[in-house]
Order: C-alpha cells, then structure tokens, then sequence
C-alpha cells in the first residue's frame, strides 16, 4: 500500500439535533444492553485503516460510546477459524465480492438487515451494491494506467481498443496474473469491440481469442497492484490494467503516471458482519454511520476510492472528484462488475470465476 496522501481539515461536527440526525435511527448515547460495548472492524491496514481509525471509529465512539478497534487484513481462513470454533472476536470486515462470496458458501456471514440502516442513505447508492451480506462502499475500478512520459494527456490510449494497439501506441504492457487470480475477460471482449451494455454474459472464447493478441505486448504479467504501479512509474511499461485509486495515488507523489476512466471495470468493497458476532446491533449502527456522504467524502480526501454514496461529491472539490472512479462524469464511462455471472456455479460444480482461474493458468503455461 502506498504512503497516504496529505490529509485535509475535516469539517467539524454538526452539534446537538444535527449530529443526532446524523447518525439516523439507531442514535443513543450508550451501547445496546445485547452488544458488549466494543465493535471489531477488520480492513486492510496501512493508510485505508488511518483514515477509518480518523475518519469514522473516533466520531462513532463519541456519538454513540462504543468503543471501535481496527485489525488487518480481513482473511476467509481465520473467519472460518472463529466461527468454527465459536470464539468470534471479529464483528465487521471490509472486503471484496469474490471473498464475500467465498464466505456466503461456507455461512460465515450474518445477513444485514437493510430495514435498520437511514433509507435516505441507501437510496443514494447504486444498487448494484445492495447485497443480501455485504452493503458496497468503497467503489475502486480497473483502469486504462500509463506512463505519463510515454504518453500525453491529450495523446494516451483511451479505449481497451487502444490499449491492444501497439502500432499506434507503442511500449510494454502489464496485466495482472497470479494464482486464483481470473482473466480480465471484460477488458478482451472491450478490446475486439463488444458493446459496453451487452457484455454479459461472456463470451468466453473470444475473449481467449483477444487475449491472445494481447500477449504479445505483455513484456510484464504484475502480482499485485503495488508491482504494477512501479513499473508504469519506472517506464519499464507504458500502459496497463490495475486500480485506478492506486495510480492516482502515486501520481500526487509525483510518479509520471495517469489514469484514463473510460471503459473502467467497477467493483466494490463491502461491509459484512460475521456471523456469530456479540454485536449484531452495534454493527449494523456502524454500518449506518459509515455509509454517510460526508464520511465518505473524508475517507476518500484521505485515500482516493470512489464513495459509494452520491451525496459525498459535495463536500470534494472538482479535482477532488475527478480523481475518482465514481464521480458522476467517471462512473458513465464505466461497467459494473456482474457478480451473479461470476459467481454462479455451473454443472461442474464450479463457479466461472473458478473454472477461469484455472484456464487462465493453463493459458499462461501455453505462452
């Protein structure tokens, strides 16, 4: 994870009746008599749990008296440990849909209750981020990344179509593999020119198709997000797939990279609670809180991934916001991740997610 970028002022508080109707309907100056007083929040560390530990766990605990502690990261492994052996000290993580998926099969997460969190919140993020067990709030995308000595702003590929074109812009590229990790089949299909709207469901072979005329260009296949912005940054490639958050980070530290949101491939992390947690409640009164505009808007001026709220693009600044994969302009431009096409599992027993994961390994050895 990268150094956090320099904080600006929040604003303060508002007192008395506009701090209660802040908090919405689960506001009371004590813990619920059911919950233990302290709430878990498991994410993943570094300068994501800074701004939670500033943004939201201090005015949580002094509008409400419960106590928020942090841990990292947020593994299934451990999850199931704590369920299994029913000493859960877990209450709430903060993670992605494959690994929530992973959780709903083996029943290690409590279903919200979406009657107990501010409807007026709610209405304001996009639905595709109302799950049965995990509510979305930190939007993030796999962007078009480059090299921004490679490549100008008014001169850089703008379309997945670009990116595959070598001629007309030249250099290495960096896509991400690893092991479990599934092929970026969208950003192919994008590429040989499917419709942004008739994606889904995919057309897996000729996504494979596309992808081998990637390969070629690929001088670099990155682990993690990290690797990739330091070979985008270094020049050792000019363009490739990866998280826009993360480019955009290192471009305010001064790296010579950018980010181009069109035909950008949406996802979200969520919040979950954990099953058999003491603090059902209190949860779901965190989760209420957390989902507001402006401490969206405070998480995001500190890290910046998209707030999944709308209503927190009031309190950013113009640049502020189009540094993000959500604000209205850049969200357009993009698709949502379809997670029941990734997820469902088919006669094989597996899940496309799954069985691509494999085919892509297969696919790597091939090359």
């Amino acid at each position: 994870m990268t150094q956090r970028s320099r904080w600006l002022k929040r604003r303060d508080l508002l007192k008395t009746a506009g701090a209660i109707a802040a908090v919405g309907p689960f506001f009371h100056i004590r813990p619920a008599k059911a919950d233990k007083g302290e709430l878990v929040v498991v994410s993943w560390g570094g300068p994501w749990n800074e701004a939670l530990r500033t943004i939201m766990f201090k005015d949580f605990e002094a509008q409400t008296g419960i106590r928020v502690r942090d841990d990292a990261p947020p593994e299934n492994a451990k999850i199931k440990a704590m369920v299994e052996s029913g000493n859960v000290t877990w209450d709430i993580i903060d993670t992605d849909m494959p690994a929530i998926l992973s959780l709903i099969d083996d029943k290690l997460l409590e279903p919200l209750e979406y009657s107990k969190f501010d409807q007026s919140k709610l209405a304001n993020i996009p639905k595709e981020l109302h799950h049965p067990y995990g509510l979305g709030h930190k939007i993030y995308s796999f962007n078009i990344c480059y090299n921004s000595q490679a490549f100008s702003k008014e001169n850089h590929p703008q379309s997945w179509a670009d990116v595959w074109d070598g001629v007309k812009y030249p250099g290495g590229r960096t896509f991400n593999f690893r092991g479990g990790v599934s092929p970026q089949l969208e950003v192919a299909l994008l590429a040989d020119g499917v419709p942004i709207d008739k994606l889904y469901p995919l057309d897996v072979e000729r996504g494979w198709r596309s992808f081998d005329r990637l390969r070629p260009l690929v001088t670099k296949w990155y682990a993690s997000h990290s690797e990739a912005i330091q070979l985008l940054s270094a020049g050792e490639v000019a363009v490739g797939c990866t998280i826009g958050a993360e480019t955009i980070t290192a471009k305010r530290q001064g790296a010579p990279v950018d980010v181009d949101y069109n035909q950008g491939k949406l996802s979200s992390d969520h919040w979950s609670i954990v099953k058999g947690t003491q603090n059902l409640e209190a949860a779901h009164q965190f989760i209420n809180f957390a989902i507001a505009g402006d401490r969206q808007a405070g998480m995001s001026k500190y890290v910046p991934y998209g707030p999944s709220n709308s209503e927190a693009m009031q309190y950013l600044s113009a640049q502020e916001a189009a540094d993000l994969c959500s604000s209205p302009e850049n969200l357009k431009k993009g698709f949502w991740w379809n997670i029941e096409w990734w997820g469902t599992v088919g006669p094989d027993g597996k899940t496309p997610r799954e069985r691509l994961a494999e085919e892509y390994a297969a696919w790597m050895v091939k090359g």
